[in-house]
């Protein structure tokens, strides 16, 4: 076999620490094709060169990167990429621990190659991957046992459920939540609603820069501190948003649904508020802004933001413009008006791959913080901004998914395709401009929600305040009761091609059909 026993050897190597998955079957098949004797020294060279690519593609085949048929499927997105910012994610691939420990390994080979058999060290070692996933890694086999009888029923506390059928129990009981808005013009006391949809921030992120207690969440009225996103990807990360009246639905379901009944903004119109969409970028990458405005979003065409001064440069090297400027001056430009609005406003200031004009570093990692700072400082303003202004709005902060900053064995930084809950628990949180508190409210510190929540809750919550305004000067229910009684989410993340879900204080995650133990960040 020569030198493809390094080839399965490192592979080993690699799945062992974590690093990749092993196909085992396939894996064989190509060791056995490798050790087939060939007389003719033609022959061994044909088969050589076939091999290369066949190699090649079944590393690919093993790692945790995306199928080539989803990155086919994402070719004109990719081709929008900049230079730099190619050259930045190569860079994020190369690990130093592992080339040196690859250095070894052919070292020791070419050393002891006379003396050890490596293929028969391969063949073992191939053959030991099936044996490892028996003995606890995968977990596709768990599966109740026949649960006992009581009086003639299933006594359900008793059953562990296999998680296909923990996922589908799910969606099921997803499929029948639903939240209408009652009609803004019965509310005692009207008031706007201004959405902060915020690509690349999660927990984790700001953890990882330092950021986990930050000021501008501290003038918040209510911190999630568990809300799942439940994508990793903006586009998926929008349509959540605008299909929050109803429950989480599959992702191909998301693509696929009349969300006629379900649209968010559309019931905000139904509601009587007037609908507005703005973007601090043109939104052309991946037809956002498309997307944003069909029917499914918002329905409504995205308003001018070219007046805004440029902060920085996209990965594609389009213009970002400045929160802070941009949201006030479109605020202030707003003509007088009977009906409350309802905004819908994004933000990439935080997005992989970012350049910013004069500063020398051009990792768009080292450059996050600062960026988050400025980000944070921006929406910090802006709260004061309408305070000032005197008329009461609910803001609402909500990520689309995390940046990734931290990266792990299975996924280098910046990489999403993965949705584990590093990426998709985000700091969603709710302002309310011009509320001045209750009996049971504490109007100064931020309630905490610690339960698993998402989408659902915050149109759940909108609806209340719809029908009993939180400004109105006496009555109505206090913020702490409010929230309290707030529908929990348990946690579904996922992509086109895996899904992660919470268990047992753990994760699994579901990749080619086949359920394995994941814990995120290792």
């Amino acid at each position: 076999m020569g030198y493809w026993s390094v080839y399965f050897i490192a592979k080993l190597g690699l799945f062992y620490s974590g690093f990749i998955g092993f196909h085992w079957l396939p894996n064989l098949a190509f060791a056995i094709t490798l050790v087939l004797p060939l007389a003719s020294t033609r022959y061994r060279l044909i088969r050589t060169v076939l091999a290369m690519p066949v190699g090649l593609t079944l590393l690919y085949h093993d790692s945790w990167l995306p199928p080539i048929s989803r990155i086919l499927s994402q070719k004109d997105a990719l081709a929008g990429f900049g230079n730099d910012y190619l050259l930045e994610l190569l860079g994020r691939f190369v690990n130093l621990w592992i080339l040196a420990a690859l250095g070894l390994l052919l070292v020791v080979y070419l050393l002891l190659r006379r003396r050890v058999r490596f293929a028969t060290l391969a063949f073992l070692g191939i053959l030991s991957t099936p044996i490892a996933s028996l003995q606890g890694a995968n977990v596709a086999q768990i599966v109740s046992s026949r649960p006992a009888l009581v009086d003639g029923n299933v006594a359900i506390s008793q059953i562990k459920q296999e998680p296909t059928a923990q996922l589908e129990a799910f969606y099921a009981a997803e499929q029948g939540k639903r939240v209408g808005f009652p009609s803004i013009a019965d509310s005692t006391a009207p008031f706007d609603v201004v959405f902060l949809h915020v690509c690349s921030l999660s927990w984790d992120d700001m953890d990882y820069v330092g950021e986990s207690n930050s000021t501008l969440l501290n003038r918040f009225d209510v911190v999630f501190r568990r809300f799942n996103t439940a994508a990793s990807y903006s586009g998926p990360g929008v349509l959540r948003l605008f299909h929050s009246n109803c429950g989480q639905l599959p992702h191909r379901k998301l693509y696929e649904v009349d969300a006629s009944q379900c649209n968010l903004f559309r019931n905000f119109e139904a509601a009587g508020f007037e609908v507005r969409g703005l973007l601090n970028h043109d939104g052309h990458f991946d037809q956002f802004a498309d997307m944003v405005q069909k029917s499914s979003g918002l329905g409504v065409k995205l308003d001018d933001n070219r007046f805004a001064p440029v902060m920085m440069h996209s990965f594609d090297n389009t213009p970002i413009y400045e929160d802070f400027p941009l949201l006030s001056e479109w605020w202030a430009r707003q003509p007088p008006s009977v009906r409350p609005r309802a905004l819908y406003y994004n933000t990439i200031a935080l997005h992989d791959g970012n350049r910013i004009s004069g500063v020398k570093s051009r990792s768009s990692l080292e450059t996050f913080k600062p960026r988050l700072d400025k980000l944070m400082s921006d929406f910090d303003r802006f709260i004061t901004f309408l305070e000032d202004k005197g008329r009461p709005v609910v803001v609402i902060l909500v990520p689309e998914h995390g940046a990734a900053l931290r990266g792990d064995k299975v996924q280098i930084s910046g990489m999403r395709e993965i949705p584990n809950p590093k990426i998709t628990l985000v700091p969603a949180a709710i302002k309310l401009v011009g509320f001045k508190g209750k009996s049971g409210d504490t109007p100064h510190l931020p309630l905490q929600v610690d339960k698993s929540v998402s989408y659902f809750a915050i149109s759940t919550l909108l609806a209340g305040f719809i029908a009993d305004s939180p400004f109105a000067g006496t009555g109505g229910k206090p913020l702490a009761e409010r929230v309290q009684n707030l529908p929990g989410t348990p946690f579904v993340s996922e992509n086109e091609d895996i899904v992660v879900i919470g268990r047992d204080n753990g994760y699994l995650m579901r990749s080619e059909g086949t359920w394995i133990d994941y814990q995120p960040g290792l």
